[in-house]
């Protein structure tokens, strides 16, 4: 079965129309059921204007009806395995609000110290929203998560003081993320500096603590 979107039968109006190459200005000329077209002037691969890739965001099968799947539509799956995610976990700890204000916390400080220490974000925020689930394997094989991010968020989550198969960094950036939430949510008192193993980590620390000693 054909995606109704993409059906001809479906269609009205015109099934053939011009549209401006984003990078040069060269008119393309796009079938209504093309989903992208290379600008014959510069090379391009456009975006069909007209159609909506609402769909492909989510689909299983996006990527075999459409091809090779541009940028836009790679990230914004990425960006909505987050939110399914963070979905997942609250319907999982529907009844532990405390819980549930904790792993948010911790990948909302994780998603600062990415950006600062340039560490991956996706392994960080997931890791850290599984960080207080009973089973994450499952929760990660129910969304359908990519092989190399379930072994990189399992590893993190089962790592021991023993352990040296899991990058340093990764695993310094979520301590951090970690202290940081517990602090933030009162879980930690008398916290040293010297417990932060990123630079972007004492920073943040040393911020939250002055705004605590300011409150108290």
């Amino acid at each position: 079965m054909q995606c109704p979107g993409q059906d001809n039968r479906y269609w009205a109006g015109s099934e053939v129309f011009d549209s401006p190459c984003p990078k040069c200005g060269h008119k393309i000329e796009f079938f209504k059921d093309d989903s992208q077209r290379a600008c014959k002037h510069c090379g391009y691969k456009a975006l069909n204007p007209k159609i909506d890739f609402g769909c492909a965001s989510y689909c299983q099968y996006a990527e075999q009806c459409l091809g090779s799947m541009p940028p836009e539509i790679l990230a914004k799956q990425e960006n909505l395995f987050k939110d399914r995610l963070t979905i997942e976990v609250k319907r999982q700890m529907i009844s532990d609000d405390e819980g549930f204000n904790l792993v948010k916390k911790r990948a909302d400080y994780g998603e600062i110290l990415c950006k600062q220490e340039n560490s991956d974000m996706a392994v960080i925020l997931t890791s850290a929203l599984l960080s207080k689930i009973e089973n994450p394997q499952e929760t990660l094989d129910k969304l359908k998560a990519k092989e190399e991010l379930v072994d990189q968020v399992s590893t993190l989550l089962n790592r021991t003081g023993q352990q040296n198969n899991v990058d340093k960094d990764l695993s310094a950036v979520f301590h951090d993320a970690c202290l940081l939430a517990d602090i933030d949510s009162g879980n930690r008192i008398g916290v040293s500096l010297e417990e932060f193993q990123t630079t972007g980590g004492e920073e943040q620390g040393k911020q939250l603590l002055a705004e605590q000693e300011t409150t108290n």
